[in-house]
């Protein structure tokens, strides 16, 4: 070896120990310390696991549409809850829109609903504007009360809500809000829960809603705990289970084992059993066969705004972007008798107010009357008969058919008015 090659590789292997020694005695975390994250990430994945076989036993789970219907339940499931628990912050709010990809728990098609998790007692501004919404409302949950685990804290109902000319508004919530257009904020609040409720699916611009804690506009937001982001996995794992599996069961519970098949119950007033103010309610399940549909009769009330309207068996709205599965009676015709005749089948069945349930033949069936401003007469109540399809034109005064052309200009404006309401 050469001496220039001696020294060269005499200084190689200086450096190379002396890196190795910085390496050696380089700061090392005290094995005391134990990381939370991959202890609370098992927990969700092992959730995960659990709710993915407890979907299999529900009865739900029977045709190949229905099995679909389930995988995609579960699905939407667990991206409604990263974004509830794991991304959302109470402190640096951001609304969270359940739509027609995060569909859960009866939602209902003219509704845009936002949620936030808010901070019991502190002070909040929710703003934004109406648009072409015909109503919109405002509800504070403490815990989940659709789980029985919580109450309705505070609601605001649109009569109560100031509009400018523009339909602008401007609501603060806190222990000690404005008189004008304030919400009451209690200690235990825990989400804020707003609607934007439509009647016409127009192209006209839909609104929208917005929400900041007051006087932390501009602080600077810290996601580098450990413990706060196991914390969250933590609580996803409650929420996996509670919208997975609860939904389906209280179908079961409220419906399937409540009701005789294809028929609709009285018509309830939810503010009397802890609801919000003039809104009633009815409902159903359904299960057609081949060559039947299921005639739903129902009237005009006070209500100022009335609607019906298809789920599956999980609890999830039907597509109604692409098919009609909702109706309201803005968009409904009324018959030559004064009432509204709604027929549901998966087969066309050439009356105007068809709700379709594509491949489902099971389902349950939801009517809605908000801004009720009397008492609803029990001969108002809706009622349903399944008949032969055959019968339907000597069932409904003065049949309206209509074209399948007429029926693709529907959807194509349903279509279009959900881009719009949903910027996508």
């Amino acid at each position: 070896m050469s001496a220039c090659c001696y020294i060269k590789t005499v200084v190689f292997f200086t450096v190379a120990i002396s890196l190795s020694a910085c390496v050696s005695q380089a700061p090392v975390e005290s094995e005391s310390v134990i990381d939370p994250l991959p202890e609370a990430f098992s927990e969700f994945r092992s959730e995960l696991k659990n709710v993915e076989e407890a979907l299999r036993q529900f009865p739900a789970y029977s045709s190949e549409a229905e099995r679909v219907a389930g995988y995609r339940h579960l699905s939407r499931a667990i991206v409604k809850t990263i974004q509830a628990e794991i991304l959302q912050d109470a402190d640096f709010p951001y609304f969270r829109v359940l739509d027609f990809w995060i569909r859960e728990g009866g939602d209902n098609p003219d509704q845009h609903y936002a949620f936030s998790p808010i901070r019991g007692g502190e002070d909040y501004r929710v703003w934004g504007q109406l648009g072409s919404a015909k109503r919109m409302e405002l509800q504070l949950y403490a815990g989940e009360p659709w789980d029985g685990t919580g109450r309705s804290a505070g609601y605001l109902p649109f009569e109560d809500i100031e509009f400018d000319a523009d339909g602008n508004f401007e609501i603060f919530l806190g222990l000690n809000p404005q008189q004008n257009g304030g919400l009451y904020n209690p200690e235990d609040t825990t989400t804020i829960f707003a609607r934007h409720i439509y009647d016409e699916w127009s192209e006209e611009t839909t609104g929208h809603i917005h929400i900041d804690r007051i006087g932390h506009e501009g602080d600077r937001l810290s996601v580098s705990s450990a413990n706060n982001l196991a914390n969250r996995f933590r609580a996803a794992v409650s929420t996996l289970k509670k919208t997975v599996v609860g939904w389906p069961y209280f179908v079961q519970k409220r419906y399937t084992n409540n009701f005789s098949v294809n028929t609709i119950s009285p018509l309830m007033d939810s503010y009397a059993v802890g609801g919000v103010r003039g809104r009633w309610m009815g409902g159903g399940y359904f299960n057609i066969s081949p060559g039947k549909v299921l005639v739903i009769k129902t009237w005009p009330t006070t209500a100022d705004y009335q609607a019906i309207q298809l789920t599956d068996l999980w609890f999830a709205s039907m597509e109604y972007g692409n098919r009609v599965t909702s109706l309201n009676t803005t968009q409904s015709v009324l018959s030559s008798d004064g009432a509204y005749y709604f027929v549901i089948s998966q087969q066309d069945p050439g009356h105007a107010n068809w709700l379709d349930t594509g491949d489902l033949n099971r389902g349950t069936i939801l009517m809605r009357y908000d801004g009720v401003q009397a008492k609803i007469n029990a001969d108002l109540y809706p009622t349903a008969e399944l008949i032969n399809l055959s019968q339907l034109s000597e069932y409904i005064p003065g049949l309206k058919r209509v074209t399948e052309a007429e029926r693709g200009r529907v959807r194509a404006e349903r279509r279009r008015h959900l881009q719009i309401r949903t910027g996508r």
